[in-house]
């Protein structure tokens, strides 16, 4: 059986060879200021390439990045500025939809590469898993391994930076990743100039010039050097805190939008260096000056070489400023043909460390003159696939369409495409002067995707096939490249993304998850299939599902095809009379019989391929499987919910797998709705700052608990609930303040969660009915918790309430916010912090006995 990426990413990457053509519309991200080819754009680039100081700023999570200095440093300064964020984000909350974990993680990955145009910085990332709010350093370096620092330098040693920003540095308090990435910075840097710690082709970085750590300090006080965020941008007319905020708010799933008048947002930022040392604000921009700055020392003046290509670049300027595009391009390969006037490394291998230094010193130079170069002249390289997914063994085409500046003469050769190794042109075809039609022929082995540590810190695999151009202007030779991308259109929208490879067959299976009720006898149910064929051509398949030892499954159904769309399938399963509790896996598959006339092999594919909710344009793989689980669980008759959510989150379908009716109450229902039809109402988490009219509905609510409902809240963050106060009786989140020592403003204590899903649980009133209708709850309930127990926990609560339950993190005193209710007219109030909202699309039975407790408690009392 073939072997399928995990994970496909259908996204749009730029490549870094050669000249760079300004061409990134991205899917479901509009072009941000600064990334397109006008004449801001132009000029900046210019300005890039007279400095010579390469920057990178180090955090941990995605939004934790400070948009208005990276902004400042990369289009302020004109730097070469690379933001590392060590995780991808994907422990945290979707503002946006239900996708969770690793999917969210993907959805992170493209809001900060979307925001990091906008700043004008490179983006690289670590393996480092986002588990969730950690409390300690230690704890964070413990999960992250020893693989965090490996990726950290490795990106050091890649982008070889003369100044580092720690993001977190000096921060001892706080969330846990936050400090880890404060603490593993310096390390990194320092690891990465240690001759004895070998990355293969990666040289140590920082030995000979030892590389400036600076902190950020974002305090309401800040000390060093501050930055002068909120000047105005003579290319931009606007301030660089402006343009960065402007970015930043694509951090959507973040719910970042809300927050952007923050004062926090507005302070002013310094920067300081770590060891103490004066700071000479000089280093953030260092202008061209010796042929090689990486590796010279002492005597740093100006190379005549460099003068005179510092020079060209200025008449550049100039003519881009008076819009004299054939001076500016002129003045470009001028400075061009000077950095080719540098001796280059012979090809024998055995060259010295100072040559092989200059070489690519001299060749960052040269490919940002380029990238200047390609602006001025307007070459315009456009690569577009037929088709944005491929399947191995067809034929594709892909119309390449080239194109510069009327007035800027040159050599331009015809474009030729770069494609994987197993693939080939079978057909040129010119459409105009200025378009070609290649026919590209697969073969029906995949290609390799290189999946290794140098592709898992970028934040999207290099792209599959680009394009290419040879130039020659005013005697200089250079090559545009861009990649081939495809477009997707709806009446609505146009996006354009990378074509990738996919199976000719893919499944979707509904549902992902089932429950087996071991309270109940066993019976049939069915598993719909819908089988989508990418393959361009008829075929005729057969779809089924594998199902665990002494379970039975109807026959596999036939379906057939006449080219790319769906069918669908229905296969009935029917599990064993005795069966043990436990997690089993169904796994669909479509069976391709062989066909020797097409070269076609027997082959099964058992894949699933879908777009995200929130993300269409991104397709998420996994395996196509249901997995059911089984366990006892005592559930009312007829018990019917209300649910009012906000996060497209999944405990409604949980709930309905144990045959519970739950109906989605919007804002009409929510507000002139007969809400005495249902037994229970729940809340779910952040409603209250997510849902605009559930403040306004409160009272309805609490009257319905009033005249004997059941109502069940999830947590909600402290800043809204507090404000709001929606319980009947006083309730609080955030814990009071410590007393002032010393005259000092007194510090907020942290916010009151529970990170250890293994935190032990104290049942505070053992024979409380929560606990004891209709499931008897028992310690073994809270084994194989994920992620959390549970987070916005109350900590102050009117003497009204009754609490359940108490557990506590390592080290810390017991919280017993997490569970607590209060009778309230006929019915029952009921707050709850945990993290049901990762508990039951996990499956974990003690979690949905719990949560059916939570359900029943007016019946309970």
């Amino acid at each position: 059986m073939t072997s399928w990426p995990r994970r496909f990413a259908v996204v749009l990457l730029s490549c870094t060879i050669s000249a760079i053509v300004a061409n990134l519309t991205k899917a479901q991200f509009p072009p941000a200021p600064g990334t397109g080819p006008g004449l801001p754009e132009t000029v900046e680039a210019i300005e890039r390439t007279r400095i010579t100081t390469r920057i990178l700023y180090v955090t941990a999570h995605p939004d934790d990045e400070s948009s208005a200095v990276l902004t400042y440093l990369a289009r302020g300064l004109h730097a070469d500025v690379a933001l590392l964020s060590l995780t991808h984000g994907e422990g945290g909350q979707n503002d946006l939809g239900p996708e969770q974990a690793p999917q969210l993680g993907l959805i992170r990955t493209q809001e900060l590469l979307a925001a990091t145009r906008g700043y004008g910085v490179r983006l690289y990332f670590t393996r480092a898993k986002d588990f969730g709010f950690s409390k300690t350093p230690e704890e964070t370096e413990k999960v992250w391994g020893e693989q965090v620092l490996e990726d950290m330098v490795r990106v050091i040693r890649t982008f070889r930076p003369h100044v580092v920003l720690n993001g977190w540095g000096g921060v001892h308090a706080g969330h846990g990743h936050h400090q880890a990435a404060g603490l593993l910075t310096p390390k990194a840097v320092q690891l990465a100039a240690d001759p004895s710690f070998q990355l293969h082709g990666l040289p140590p970085w920082g030995v000979r010039k030892p590389v400036v750590v600076l902190d950020v300090d974002r305090s309401e006080k800040p000390q060093g050097y501050l930055l002068p965020l909120d000047e105005t941008s003579p290319l931009y007319g606007k301030t660089w805190r402006e343009i960065g905020l402007d970015a930043f708010a694509n951090h959507r799933s973040q719910g970042i939008a809300g927050f952007l008048n923050s004062s926090f947002l507005r302070r002013p930022i310094a920067l300081k260096r770590e060891d103490g040392g004066e700071l000479n604000p000089a280093i953030l921009a260092q202008p061209l000056g010796p042929l090689d700055e990486d590796y010279e020392e002492g005597n740093m003046g100006v190379d005549p070489l460099m003068r005179a290509v510092d020079s060209a670049l200025v008449e550049a300027r100039d003519a881009a400023l008076r819009l004299d595009w054939k001076a500016a391009a002129g003045s470009l390969a001028e400075a061009g043909k000077k950095l080719n006037e540098v001796p280059k490394p012979s090809g024998s291998g055995n060259n010295p460390e100072p040559l092989l230094s200059l070489a690519r010193s001299i060749e960052r130079k040269r490919e940002k003159a380029e990238n200047a170069l390609t602006l001025a002249a307007g070459l315009r390289l456009e690569a577009v696939a037929d088709r944005s997914e491929i399947v191995p063994g067809e034929t594709f085409t892909v119309r390449v369409e080239y194109r510069h500046r009327e007035g800027v003469s040159g050599d331009f050769k015809k474009p030729a495409l770069k494609l994987p190794p197993e693939w080939s042109v079978a057909k040129e075809e010119l459409e105009s002067p200025n378009a070609i039609r290649f026919t590209v022929k697969t073969e029906q082995k995949p290609p390799r995707i290189n999946d290794g540590p140098a592709v898992a810190i970028l934040p999207e695999p290099p792209p599959l096939m680009t394009a290419s151009e040879e130039a020659v202007i005013d005697g200089y030779a250079f090559t545009v490249v861009s990649p081939v991308t495809s477009l997707r259109a709806t009446s609505t929208r146009v996006d354009r993304i990378s074509p990738q490879v996919v199976p000719p067959y893919t499944l979707a299976v509904e549902p992902k998850q089932d429950l087996e009720n071991l309270s109940r006898l066993r019976k049939p149910f069915d598993v719909l299939l819908r089988v989508h064929s990418y393959a361009t051509e008829a075929g005729q398949v057969h779809a089924g599902l594998v199902v665990p030892k002494g379970w039975k499954t109807s026959a596999p159904v036939t379906l057939k095809f006449t080219g790319t769309g769906d069918r669908f399938a229905r296969v009935t399963v029917t599990p064993p009379p005795k069966l043990g509790a436990g997690r089993y896996k169904i796994t669909a598959y479509v069976e391709r019989s062989a066909d020797r006339a097409r070269n076609l092999r027997a082959e099964r594919f058992t894949l699933s391929l879908e777009p995200l909710v929130t993300l269409p344009t991104q397709l998420w793989s996994e395996p196509a499987q249901c997995v059911v689980h089984a366990f006892a669980v005592q559930v009312p008759q007829n018990l019917r919910v209300g649910y009012i959510t906000a996060e497209g989150e999944p405990i409604p379908d949980a709930l309905r797998r144990l045959g519970i009716q739950v109906d989605m109450l919007d804002a009409k229902e929510l507000v002139f709705g007969d809400l005495s039809r249902f037994r229970t109402i729940v809340v779910g988490v952040r409603a209250y700052e997510l849902r605009s009219e559930l403040s306004g509905a409160n009272q309805r609510l609490l009257d319905y608990v009033a005249n004997g409902g059941t109502l069940v809240v999830q947590y909600n963050r402290d800043f809204i609930w507090d404000k709001l106060e929606p319980a009947p009786y006083p309730a609080l989140i955030s814990p009071p303040l410590p007393p002032a020592k010393d005259g000092a403003a007194p510090t907020p204590r942290p916010l009151p969660r529970i990170t250890d899903e293994n935190s032990p649980v104290k049942f505070l009133k053992p024979n409380d009915p929560l606990l004891n209708t209709p499931n008897k709850i028992t310690q073994d309930d809270f084994k194989g918790w994920v992620q959390e127990r549970g987070l916005y926990f109350w900590t102050q609560f009117d003497p009204k309430y009754t609490a359940v339950l108490a557990m506590h993190d390592p080290s810390e005193p017991d919280l017993d916010g997490g569970l607590v209710y209060a009778h309230y007219g006929k019915g029952t109030y009921i707050y709850t912090g945990l993290a049901f909202f990762r508990q039951l699309p996990d499956g974990v039975p003690g979690a949905f006995r719990l949560f059916v407790n939570l359900l029943s408690a007016t019946r309970a009392k």
